[in-house]
């Protein structure tokens, strides 16, 4: 309980003030969430955040992250009501055996939002988490309103034989954090300094992230575009890309335009992949601005 109140008062209405509100309790994140277990099996941890009758608005994390990815973007994001889950494999929620196609984390996407009572959410998906708001609007378009699609593509995310696919297959238990791979993968490292605080818990989360979710992900992303379902998005789309995101570089940004040529667009030319951990409070405006368009 003590936990939910730090983070609630984190929220509070000093998103007024001149340097913006309070951060979110870093040491408080695991244990203010709740859980619910869905039909086909998952359990799913999750933290709700900001206005209890505010618009639902769902956030995702990206590969290996965790509901975590959202506490430095949410106390700017206090008018909505916030849903962020955990996706299976992922912090505190159940990682099966199988399975980790994007289509999995989407049913169970719709299917939290079931137990939550949810009819329709506006979503914002941060890279693994922007393909799997793809895939929720295309699939089940009654359930979504708009999309935000932060550091995403819609070309092939990984490829047999590139940087990210060789690494994360090659990976065998238990996790090196002072290896070549995982020091690059740090959520430190990024073009511009980020809140040590986060990086430091959200790397703890990302080293226990089971093996078999790291190897299940990648594999089932290879050589699969993830705007080829685009022509089934009916929803208004928000795509935020970062200049220097070394993972989806340009191309992908463009890739992104040409399926979705009627979204606004926005790229942060000095930002890298996780450009909403380097300038939160700009990408929640962006994010407030987009979702208050319905």
């Amino acid at each position: 309980m003590r936990a939910l109140i730090a983070l609630a008062l984190g929220l509070g209405s000093a998103s007024a003030a001149a340097h913006g509100p309070p951060p979110l309790d870093q040491a408080a994140w695991i244990s203010a969430k709740k859980f619910v277990q869905l039909p086909n099996g998952i359990r799913m941890g999750y933290v709700e955040l900001g206005n209890p009758k505010g618009e639902p608005l769902l956030l995702l994390h990206g590969y290996t992250d965790s509901s975590r990815s959202w506490t430095l973007a949410a106390p700017y994001l206090t008018n909505y009501r916030l849903l962020i889950p955990d996706q299976r494999g992922h912090g505190s929620t159940s990682a099966p055996e199988c399975c980790y196609a994007i289509s999995d984390f989407a049913y169970d996407a719709r299917l939290f939002l079931d137990a939550l009572g949810v009819s329709r959410a506006g979503v914002a998906g941060h890279s693994m988490g922007s393909m799997v708001a793809i895939e929720m609007a295309a699939r089940y378009p009654e359930r979504v309103t708009r999309i935000a699609l932060l550091g995403s593509t819609g070309l092939a995310p990984v490829r047999r034989g590139d940087w990210l696919y060789d690494n994360a297959t090659a990976l065998k238990a238990p996790l090196d954090a002072k290896s070549a791979f995982m020091r690059e993968w740090h959520p430190a490292n990024q073009p511009t300094p980020i809140d040590k605080s986060f990086s430091d818990a959200a790397m703890t989360e990302i080293l226990v992230t089971p093996l078999h979710v790291w190897h299940g992900v990648v594999r089932e992303l290879e050589e699969v575009p993830s705007g080829r379902h685009a022509a089934y998005v009916k929803a208004p789309v928000l795509i935020l890309s970062g200049g220097k995101d070394p993972l989806f570089p340009p191309e992908h940004h463009a890739s992104l335009i040409k399926a979705f040529p009627r979204a606004e667009t926005h790229v942060y030319p000095s930002f890298g992949h996780n450009f909403l951990w380097e300038d939160p409070a700009d990408v929640a405006r962006r994010l407030a601005g987009f979702f208050a368009s319905q």
